[in-house]
């Protein structure tokens, strides 16, 4: 079927998400916001079939995470995210890294917001519980310096095999 009249309205425009945690916004961000949602699907290898039989396989595995390039090196944001790194203050400076590295970080509630289909319905991700993972920072003479924070949803007790995330779009 291909193009209809739908197709303008249900386009969806990313430029103007932004992601918060708990409520605290990460700030100014670089190249865009990357959602990865994956699943494991396995069929058992079974003899007399030559490949995967319907009605025989499971989910083995859901993924479902948020990534995103910060650009703003902003203390009271990154102490939140950076736990497993270790980060303190003093009069002097404020220090990230140099951290036992025993604990994970984990956070509640990121949300990638303020972005719309063509009509103006709102598109809201979510990851409830995730922990965090720091990327390489580059310092360069001739850009900004940035660093990748990837924030990877969580299974719960109470909900051990639902996907820890969703995409939700306004009716």
């Amino acid at each position: 079927m291909g193009i209809t009249a739908a197709t303008a309205t249900n386009l969806v425009y990313g430029t103007d998400g932004y992601v918060t945690v708990n409520g605290t916004d990460l700030g100014a961000t670089s190249g865009g916001i990357a959602v990865e949602w994956s699943l494991t699907q396995y069929y058992p290898n079974i003899a007399q079939a030559r490949g995967p039989v319907m009605g025989t396989g499971r989910v083995t595995e859901g993924k479902f995470s948020v990534k995103c390039t910060i650009l703003e090196w902003t203390y009271a944001v990154l102490n939140k995210y950076i736990g497993s790194w270790g980060y303190s203050t003093s009069t002097n400076s404020e220090r990230l890294g140099g951290g036992t590295l025993k604990y994970i970080t984990e956070v509640t509630n990121v949300q990638v917001t303020a972005m719309s289909r063509n009509d103006q319905k709102a598109i809201l991700i979510t990851v409830p519980q995730a922990y965090v993972e720091l990327g390489n920072i580059d310092f360069a003479e001739d850009k900004e310096t940035s660093m990748d924070v990837t924030f990877i949803g969580l299974f719960t007790t109470s909900s051990p095999s639902t996907l820890p995330g969703y995409i939700e779009i306004a009716k």
